[in-house]
């Protein structure tokens, strides 16, 4: 039996990309997120890169750690050489960690939007069955003025066509599927364009966006396009 993949946690990667940036332009060492855990009273560590940061060093006082809370049970944890090297970068680093801390805001209400939905999906449940229960029951009361059989199936097919909700999500999530692949697919091909014409990052952005326009084709497709015309493509690992 093959093993379910744990779920990432909302903006996992953002997070990750953003707090490694902040150790390249400050010259930290090292990060750690970590969660406070009620149940264990201790902090949990989320995701950590460099050198290590334990839960002593994140809970306690320590020369060389900067410190920034996410949240309300979130910490962000920076392990720099020296308290002397940490003063020094701490400016950049709190410019960097205020889109931080924007981010993990965003991750810990994306959560909500998943309960939104099951909840718009058990209400029109709920009223779809009360339109026919209710209907049907009043049929019952009306003995002797001809078979409703007829306007019951009329009813109970009309109340469970395609609700509008359903169809507003169905097309918001094919609508998200393809802006998904076409990140996909867009990075791999600026991860070709880097290695092969060693583009910087917004070199390669904009010369795909310019194909785009003067193609007037999908960004996606001209993506893909680059992607397939290069037999490095094999070592792309970017996703």
């Amino acid at each position: 039996m093959h093993e379910r993949k744990a779920k990432p946690r909302p903006f996992q990667n953002s997070l990750a990309a953003l707090a490694q940036v902040a150790l390249r332009e400050t010259g930290g060492e090292g990060y750690a997120f970590f969660r406070n855990d009620p149940n264990r009273h201790a902090l949990v560590c989320l995701d950590a890169s460099g050198v290590e940061i334990g839960e002593e060093a994140a809970s306690g006082e320590s020369a060389g750690f900067a410190k920034y809370k996410m949240g309300s049970d979130g910490l962000l944890v920076f392990a720099f050489r020296d308290q002397t090297r940490l003063e020094t970068a701490r400016p950049g680093l709190d410019l960097i960690v205020s889109s931080i801390e924007a981010v993990w805001s965003a991750a810990q209400t994306a959560g909500r939007y998943s309960e939104l939905a099951s909840e718009v999906a058990d209400l029109e449940i709920r009223l779809m069955d009360s339109k026919i229960a209710d209907r049907v029951r009043g049929f019952l009361g009306n003995r002797g003025e001809g078979s409703p059989l007829d306007a019951i199936a009329h009813h109970v097919e009309g109340v469970l066509r395609p609700a509008s909700t359903g169809r507003v999500l169905e097309q918001l999530s094919k609508n998200l599927e393809e802006e998904v692949e076409e990140r996909r697919l867009t990075n791999r091909a600026k991860a070709i364009l880097k290695i092969v014409h060693g583009m910087s990052e917004e070199q390669a952005h904009t010369y795909l966006r310019q194909i785009s326009r003067k193609t007037r084709r999908k960004l996606k497709d001209v993506a893909r396009d680059l992607i397939e015309s290069y037999p490095i493509k094999e070592r792309i690992t970017q996703e």
